[in-house]
């Protein structure tokens, strides 16, 4: 079923699945898509994000991937919590129900906690995009947007509407983020897509190559050296050009690869004292650096036993 009527619950209203049985309480809006709406409901005392589609086929695609990619433990074990439709106005809607992540948009939580929190982040993202990448499945729609960060560097991706499986076409994509796009390769997935995507995000939240980004840029003028003469001119990537360099250029076999020369990477420089964030809380007298190190160790031993 496809309809191209968007439910709009108010704060407030009970939507209950009509096979489960089980209600929710639309507290408000989180975000709308293409392909659907978020809102931020409780039930039984925990917040959740509901998704509704407007196509069911969709709604099951999401769920069969998010259902592979959620078995058997791992870094989005228990990310998706219930499926079902619920009655709307006379009209059925599938939905899914997923963990809600508190959480700033990962451009807004630099901008207020410094670019050095990027080494604690990136090498959260690259963990669960290995996590993907080794189960048959490319997120795709990788960008600052979809991802979340909380205190301690706690990064989520969120929205896994443009999962693709290994192979296909990709399904979903934003432009500035795309591999083809910058004329640097296909549009199918595979892990060098999600790592290419990765290398742009990581322009973007470091401040790079906003001359890159013009809209007016011509498509003959696109190209992954463009972007990589952006990060070398810019002080705020040294740290990570050597990441930089391969995610960008292809340079990476896996991204189990890309991971463990992130971590040795910025492992090797982030030694150095930094400035004190308030997301740590008002207490904490140490520098960000020592957080970090630790951060970064504890990743390592979880990577390891992980994959």
């Amino acid at each position: 079923m496809t309809t191209s009527y968007r439910p709009e619950p108010a704060a407030g209203t009970i939507l209950t699945g009509k096979w489960k049985g089980r209600s929710y309480r639309v507290l408000g809006k989180l975000g709308e898509g293409a392909n659907g709406t978020v809102f931020l409901v409780s039930c039984e005392g925990r917040r959740h994000a509901l998704k509704v589609g407007l196509d069911a086929a969709d709604v099951q695609s999401e769920v069969n991937a998010l259902t592979a990619i959620t078995a058997g433990g791992g870094p989005l074990a228990g990310f998706l919590v219930d499926t079902d439709d619920f009655i709307w106005k006379g009209t059925s809607y599938s939905f899914y129900v997923m963990k809600y992540v508190e959480g700033l948009q990962s451009a807004v939580f630099l901008d207020k906690e410094g670019s050095e929190w990027l080494s604690v982040i990136g090498l959260k993202l690259l963990v669960q995009l290995t996590h993907l990448h080794e189960r048959g499945w490319v997120f795709g729609d990788l960008k600052t947007e979809n991802v979340l960060v909380s205190s301690y560097g706690e990064a989520h991706l969120v929205d896994f509407g443009g999962l693709s499986p290994i192979g296909r076409s990709v399904k979903q994509f934003t432009e500035i983020y795309d591999r083809g796009y910058w004329n640097a390769g296909t549009r199918t997935a595979d892990a060098g897509y999600d790592l290419f995507a990765f290398g742009i995000l990581c322009l973007r939240l470091l401040g790079a190559g906003e001359e890159c980004f013009r809209r007016d840029l011509l498509p003959q003028n696109r190209s992954p050296e463009l972007l990589l003469k952006a990060a070398e001119a810019s002080a705020s990537c040294r740290p990570y050009l050597p990441c930089l360099r391969r995610l960008l250029g292809g340079g990476y076999s896996s991204s189990r690869e890309a991971c463990e020369h992130w971590r040795a990477t910025v492992y090797s420089w982030n030694k150095r004292p930094v400035r004190k964030s308030s997301a740590l809380g008002k207490g904490f007298k140490t520098g960000i650096a020592v957080s970090a190190i630790l951060f970064l160790s504890v990743v390592y031993l979880y990577i390891r036993d992980l994959m």
